[in-house]
């Protein structure tokens, strides 16, 4: 029951100019753990992971290396049109905005007094000069919203990561997030239950609750483990 699985991984960064971007703290440890769970069992795995993300021990099919949101979802088409995935574990902590541009903040006022839409500075290196540079943002494409739309039979596992909510709240969130992109699982985490040592994860379909797991290592197995009996149960 050898299957073909992409795997996505770490986070996403997004440039402010030529030299600065805007990330999150992402390692792609979890990521990489599920890959090498997978590969363990015989399974076919591609890697898309962010540019300093963790690597499975084991050498995937193929491994594509990203930056930012627009090279994400350049990739994703591309292995879409390249692969028949029959597994999508899309645990790559994915940036919701992207950046529109830098201006310093006295202009900024002078544009909302004014009601008039600034010329934004974009690519090169920002000044040193710049006093109050203020970044504008604007919303990111859902990467996750693509596997369906291109692969509607693959199983898609997504993550939800809230921080300090009750765990109702979170399991809600991640309800929604299954309805809402078709996921067959997904696993939600609370950054405040994650540590060095231990990583706090529930794992869900649209029945509910399915596994819980207390460090990346059992959230793997746990992951793998819900995937391999969705494959046998067939559809």
């Amino acid at each position: 029951m050898k299957k073909t699985i992409l795997v996505t991984a770490g986070n996403t960064s997004e440039p402010i100019d030529r030299v600065r971007t805007i990330t999150n703290t992402s390692s792609g440890r979890l990521g990489a753990l599920i890959a090498d769970t997978l590969m363990a069992q015989g399974h076919n795995v591609v890697y898309l992971c962010g540019k300093n993300a963790a690597q499975p021990a084991d050498a995937p099919l193929e491994t594509v290396a990203i930056l930012g949101v627009s090279d994400l979802a350049v990739a994703v088409d591309d292995l879409c049109a390249r692969y028949q995935f029959d597994g999508i574990v899309h645990a790559m902590a994915v940036s919701d905005y992207t950046v529109q541009g830098v201006l310093p903040m006295d202009e900024l006022a002078a544009h909302l007094r004014a009601g008039t839409r600034p010329a934004l500075t974009t690519g090169g290196k920002l000044k040193s000069s710049m006093t109050e540079p203020v970044i504008l943002l604007r919303p990111a494409p859902k990467i996750i919203a693509r596997f369906k739309q291109y692969q509607p039979k693959t199983l898609l596992v997504g993550f939800k990561l809230l921080v300090d909510v009750p765990e109702a709240e979170l399991l809600g969130v991640a309800a929604a997030l299954l309805e809402k992109n078709d996921c067959d699982l997904v696993c939600a985490n609370d950054l405040t239950r994650v540590t060095a040592d231990g990583h706090h994860a529930t794992i869900l379909d649209k029945t509910g609750v399915l596994a819980t797991a207390e460090t990346k290592q059992e959230i793997a197995a746990a992951l793998a483990a819900q995937m391999n009996r969705i494959w046998s149960e067939g559809p």
